[in-house]
């Protein structure tokens, strides 16, 4: 039973010790002890076994001390290897490579080859492994050491695939067969999931945070005390297939009028198209017809908002997708219409992650669980203003 308490309190502490290493990019020995309330001695025993197992490495620090030596800092060994997250969409799929300190090294896009899943995780295993044994020779020693996949659809808490509305993929499991095929831990959960990670991991890490995804549908992702938000069986945020209009469109999910029928880009652009109006004039309020459409779909956007709001009352909402990212008018537009009495909420912003939220959400979970940490925080390090400026292959 001591040894047991013991080693209970011993990985406690590591990963007090290695959340702050990584949330403080750049600290001494004595700043840890200062900040976790740790003895030193425990401190420097568990930063010489991060040493050893090439978690972390010293380097010489700016300002001198009274004798003029340089203080020795801890930070993350970035260069000792790297995570990957991919989003499965809904005619491509996306590909971040991250390093074990948060940043990007890479992306690729490359569209979808395959509907059935089988071909479809051929064309993944066929498409990364070069890929991984290139990355693999740079970032050594640990090299590759976890993927994450985002599906857009139900994900369980087995990560299951239970079902894509568009693809109608059921009951799969795909995670054991690219374990084998890239000997690394494999993660599959739901888009909206990783994108609302993401949204905590790089730009506001709060306690609770909302992201909805309004790409080719429209999922919630749920931060609820720092944790993902999955529900009884990992079916939580599938607002995409809530009910907006009782006699409406039929959706694959068996239902009729769903949301994300009517207020997913994708459904704006579907109706763009009928009408002959390209997707760069859709916002030329001299054009009657546009602004009729956009006004129709920013209502609809609204009735679901306005639902989202006063189910669970969060604290912030972010909004992603590529019509609302960078359109601050938009958001206007849509909080002017949240008007009932019963919407309490702080802020509803667009997303400065964009579309690469899925992939790097993907790729900071493979590193929280790669560390064996409850919590990664790198808003410190101030990567979204670089976000716009890697280049995909």
């Amino acid at each position: 039973m001591e040894t047991g308490d013991a080693s209970y309190i011993k990985q406690l502490n590591r990963k007090i010790l290695l959340e702050e290493i990584i949330k403080n990019k750049l600290l001494s020995r004595s700043d840890l002890a200062r900040i976790t309330g740790l003895n030193k001695a425990t401190v420097s025993a568990q930063v010489n076994r991060f040493i050893q197992e090439n978690l972390v490495v010293e380097t010489e620090g700016n300002e001198s001390t009274n004798r003029g030596r340089r203080p020795i800092m801890l930070e993350i060994n970035g260069d000792a290897g790297y995570s990957i997250g991919v989003d499965i969409d809904a005619t491509h799929i996306s590909f971040l490579f991250m390093t074990l300190n948060g940043r990007t090294i890479d992306t690729l896009h490359t569209k979808i080859a395959f509907e059935d899943i089988s071909q479809l995780t051929a064309q993944l295993i066929e498409t990364l492994t070069p890929l991984i044994n290139k990355y693999n020779q740079s970032y050594q020693p640990l090299g590759l050491v976890g993927i994450s996949i985002g599906i857009h659809g139900i994900v369980n808490n087995k990560q299951e695939i239970i079902f894509t509305p568009k693809e109608e993929w059921s009951n799969i499991n795909i995670k054991s067969k690219l374990e084998e095929a890239f000997h690394t831990s494999v993660y599959i959960d739901n888009n909206a999931n990783l994108s609302v990670f993401a949204e905590q991991v790089f730009d506001e890490h709060i306690p609770d945070l909302f992201c909805i995804t309004l790409y080719s549908g429209i999922g919630l992702g749920i931060i609820n005390n720092n944790r993902i938000y999955r529900g009884y069986q990992g079916f939580a945020g599938e607002i995409g297939h809530m009910i907006v209009e009782s006699h409406g469109l039929e959706c694959p999910c068996g239902n009729k009028g769903c949301w994300e029928l009517y207020a997913s880009e994708r459904a704006l652009i579907s109706i763009l198209e009928e009408n002959n109006i390209p997707l760069q004039d859709a916002f030329d309020k001299k054009n009657l017809k546009s602004c009729d459409i956009i006004n129709q779909y920013i209502e609809y956007l609204e009735i679901g908002l306005n639902n989202v709001i006063n189910i669970f009352n969060p604290e912030k909402v972010v909004l992603n997708g590529s019509l609302i990212n960078g359109n601050s008018p938009f958001i206007t537009d849509i909080t002017s219409k949240l008007k009932s009495k019963m919407n309490n909420y702080r802020e509803i912003r667009a997303s400065k992650l964009g579309e690469k939220s899925c992939t790097l959400g993907g790729a900071a979970l493979a590193l929280k669980n790669f560390f064996e940490i409850d919590s990664i925080d790198f808003t410190g390090y101030n990567y979204i203003q670089h976000l716009s400026q890697s280049q995909d292959s």
